[in-house]
């Protein structure tokens, strides 16, 4: 399984001959942390839940542009926005590559929340979108690690306890590098002494695991 990260929440997974985009989201747009002209093929298109910062249709139309044909999975309520719009998606596909799992959307102010979607991907790669509200995890964690919604500390800990072998920050965009190299290593400290792995990748860079 080859995983590149490009800002924020969005990820990029090959595995099984599939390629697989997970959250192309407005940061993602904004800075530049995509270059869909360099992807040879999308086979799935992956959307955990309706925010922006996961969910940014000017992107979202760019990509199936290019790729018309790829599949779109997500929750209803991503299923209804993409609709209005003349987009297909689905919240179920028979395919084992896939295990899509409801992870409730932490709380944000004034006790708002979103349908939020928990994807395990070949049984190798776990994608929780905007939750901590899960119990089982793949080998390979997508962990949201700085929010609005949640803290720093709460989301490591929750890595602590869940023992996944490998960590790969996501939700991250809120900090500035140097606050966020900082954290990467408290992180990666705390969690080698508990024999987990972390690797936090810059924008682009891919890692074979």
């Amino acid at each position: 399984m080859k995983i590149s990260k490009h800002i924020h929440s969005c990820l990029l997974v090959e595995d099984e001959s599939k390629t697989i985009l997970i959250d192309p989201g407005n940061y993602t747009f904004e800075e530049k942390g995509l270059d869909i002209g360099k992807l040879e093929k999308l086979d799935f298109l992956l959307i955990t839940h309706e925010h922006p910062d996961h969910m940014h249709m000017p992107l979202i139309k760019e990509i199936l542009e290019k790729f018309p044909q790829a599949q779109i999975i997500s929750n209803n309520s991503v299923k209804k926005i993409l609709e209005e719009r003349g987009i297909n998606a689905t919240e179920n596909v028979e395919h084992s590559m896939f295990n899509i799992l409801k992870a409730p959307h932490e709380l944000l102010l004034g006790g708002r929340t979103a349908e939020n979607t928990l994807f395990n991907i070949s049984q190798k790669l776990t994608h929780p979108g905007d939750s901590l509200k899960f119990d089982k995890t793949c080998e390979i964690l997508a962990l949201p690690i700085q929010a609005p919604w949640g803290s720093f500390v709460a989301s490591v800990e929750k890595a602590a306890l869940l023992k996944p072998k490998i960590v790969i920050p996501i939700h991250d965009w809120h900090w500035k590098d140097a606050a966020r190299r900082r954290m990467y290593d408290m992180a990666s400290q705390y969690l080698s002494e508990k024999d987990i792995d972390f690797r936090g990748l810059e924008t682009g860079e891919e890692i074979s695991l």
